[in-house]
């Protein structure tokens, strides 16, 4: 976590921002500086029981971990309230997300295959899979745990093609059974030490 960077959702103050994690006390978590504050499309609401969080980011930028058209390490996190705190042991993970060809993999279900990761485990559950869907032209779904559920969608502009993606974005909802803070992590090694989070 330490020295990683973080784009955090705080349905209490309604801001989906980028964080530096310097440490792992809460005065350690701060804005990035409003020159760094690059996502759009940005809300989180909590609405029927569900915190929801969505934003678009840019997949390639300077001094940041590239979101590839290839395989990327990502991690989730959510807190226990809409304040900003220690996320708890089980509730963060790390998982792979493919995005090659803008093809991604429909859950077969919303329930995991296997179970949310325990104290002794740091993996996340490998959902079930059906045909694939061109995430450049709808949302792909990437049930994180129990009660958490990621949904992207890769922005491929005009002139470019997802395979060299010059200029792409990426645009992701998560949507959490509660109401609480919620994050998705950018890493290169599944660790959050060096990672960059949403």
């Amino acid at each position: 976590m330490i020295g990683s960077e973080a784009v955090i959702g705080l349905p209490g103050d309604n801001k989906v921002e980028k964080y530096n994690l310097g440490g792992k006390s809460d005065s350690a978590v701060l804005p990035m500086s409003e020159i760094n504050q690059t996502l759009s499309d940005t809300s989180i609401e909590v609405k029927d029981g569900q915190t929801i969080m969505k934003f678009t980011k840019i997949m390639k930028e300077a001094g940041e971990i590239e979101i590839t058209p290839g395989d990327n390490t990502l991690l989730w996190a959510h807190g226990s309230s809409d304040v900003l705190g220690y996320h708890g042991f089980t509730s963060k993970s790390p998982f792979e997300l493919n995005l090659s060809s803008g093809a991604g993999e429909e859950p077969a279900n919303e329930t995991p295959s296997n179970p949310a990761p325990t104290p002794d485990s740091d993996s996340a559950p490998v959902p079930e899979t059906g045909p694939a869907k061109d995430c450049t032209k709808e949302f792909c779904d990437n049930q994180l745990s129990s009660g958490y559920l990621l949904r992207y969608q890769i922005n491929v502009p005009d002139g470019t093609t997802v395979d060299v993606c010059d200029g792409c974005t990426i645009s992701m909802e998560l949507i959490y059974d509660g109401d609480a803070w919620v994050s998705v992590a950018f890493s290169t090694d599944g660790q959050m030490i060096g990672s960059e989070a949403v």
